[in-house]
């Protein structure tokens, strides 16, 4: 069932509505992260193109909620919200939920993206190493995270912000820790990866591994920077997207 026009927008912040737009992009962010680790995309990517940041359960404009994950509920909420063609951008944790979405509106039979962007991520059939942050203490999951570049080193200073923070990124990491992997047919979706050249989570070598799970084309570009690459490479990811 589709969600109705009230709940559906819960799902999305759209800073700029472009309904002339030809083209939409649901981006979804890494763990701990939501809608505002997309700022600024929708400015920077023109006209043609109407950016939508997915808002997850528990946090920004849904902080009441239950933290969780369910993939066919992000299905419903794409599938909803696209009213023309449109493509995918996940990062990191953003990157495996996108992937998830695209092959359940594949067993639906509903549209597809018409690409799936991927950044930093590791292909579903590898074990995330990430994962094990959920079971980890307070300090070292946020120790770690720093060292990544997720999250800004005053952050640790603020402990109000830390408590607030910490139910979010225990709930993604537990959901990383979950997830298994079932085999299934390629995707008949493009795939466009993007890896951080210095990225210490995850090899290039590793990325090029998204290649067995589509079955119509993988590129891959290698990005100056570390995980978090996305924050400087920004117009060049949207420009790969518009052309």
């Amino acid at each position: 069932m589709r969600p109705d026009t009230s709940s559906l927008d819960r799902w999305f912040s759209v800073p700029q509505p472009r309904p002339a737009a030809p083209m939409q992009l649901f981006c979804l962010p890494w763990a701990g992260a939501g809608a505002g680790a997309f700022q600024g995309w929708a400015a920077a990517a023109g006209p043609g193109l109407e950016v939508l940041p997915m808002v997850l359960p528990g946090r920004e404009g849904r902080f009441s909620e239950p933290f969780g994950i369910d993939i066919g509920e992000l299905a419903d909420a794409v599938s909803a919200r696209a009213d023309r063609p449109y493509a995918i951008y996940g990062h990191s944790m953003g990157g495996r939920l996108g992937f998830e979405v695209t092959r359940e509106l594949t067993r639906r039979g509903e549209p597809l993206p018409r690409r799936l962007y991927l950044g930093g991520c590791r292909p579903p059939d590898h074990v995330e190493p990430l994962a094990e942050l959920s079971e980890v203490s307070d300090e070292e999951l946020l120790g770690r995270l720093t060292e990544l570049g997720g999250l800004p080193e005053e952050l640790l200073a603020e402990p109000e912000l830390c408590e607030l923070l910490l139910p979010v990124l225990r709930a993604d990491f537990t959901w990383l820790h979950e997830y298994v992997y079932q085999p299934g047919p390629p995707i008949e979706v493009p795939i466009e990866a993007f890896a951080g050249a210095d990225d210490k989570s995850i090899s290039v070598e590793a990325m090029r591994g998204w290649a067995r799970h589509t079955s119509a084309g993988f590129t891959l570009s290698v990005e100056p920077g570390g995980h978090f690459f996305l924050r400087e490479r920004r117009d060049h990811i949207l420009d790969r997207v518009r052309a």
